[in-house]
């Protein structure tokens, strides 16, 4: 009974302690706007993978390498780059789904004795999923994305990568190229 007893304590604090050992858990951001323009015009605009440049005001260049690879270049100091494929679209839906392939390092750190790279986005693994319905004589556009944050090593966590540094910059990406657009398509 004894030895019993012991293995429950022992799983009592070791439990706690695997919980805690982990590394980034998936996160997802999701925004939305209502434009008042028609639906199809709208879409018209958006599901151009080629043209986010002409919408999202942090993109100041958006090259195709194929019909479904485009190199996005940013407003940003050094230019860093991203580099999307598009996953799929549907036109009847209005809706398409693309994922980050590739980013530039914008810069690198040690850290813990380790060299940490940081990357044009604080974010890995990032899928994204965007729509265009019609409501009330307009259009709602909605942009969801799902992702970990880019450092993936277990805490600590150097500045600006953490899960909530990824939440912040991926919804402050989404509110600004929402907002861009709502401002286009209304003129």
């Amino acid at each position: 009974m004894k030895k019993f007893l012991n293995v429950i304590a022992a799983m009592m604090i070791a439990v706690p302690m695997l919980a805690a050992a982990h590394g980034p858990t998936r996160q997802m951001v999701e925004e939305k706007i209502i434009i008042n323009a028609a639906p199809d015009k709208v879409w018209a605009m958006v599901k151009d993978f080629g043209a986010l440049d002409k919408w999202h005001p942090a993109v100041t260049s958006t090259e195709l390498k194929d019909e479904k690879t485009r190199v996005l270049t940013l407003a940003s100091e050094g230019s860093p780059t991203i580099t999307e494929e598009l996953v799929s679209s549907n036109d009847e839906k209005m809706t398409f789904v693309y994922k980050i392939i590739d980013m530039s390092v914008v810069k690198t750190i040690t850290f813990n004795s380790k060299d940490t790279p940081y990357f044009t986005l604080p974010v890995a693994n990032y899928k994204s999923w965007f729509s265009v319905r019609a409501v009330d004589g307009g259009s709602e556009v909605k942009w969801k994305g799902k992702f970990y944050r880019s450092f993936m090593d277990n805490p600590p966590v150097p500045e600006g990568q953490s899960d909530q540094d990824a939440t912040d910059t991926i919804q402050a990406v989404y509110t600004s190229g929402l907002e861009n657009l709502k401002i286009i398509m209304e003129k």
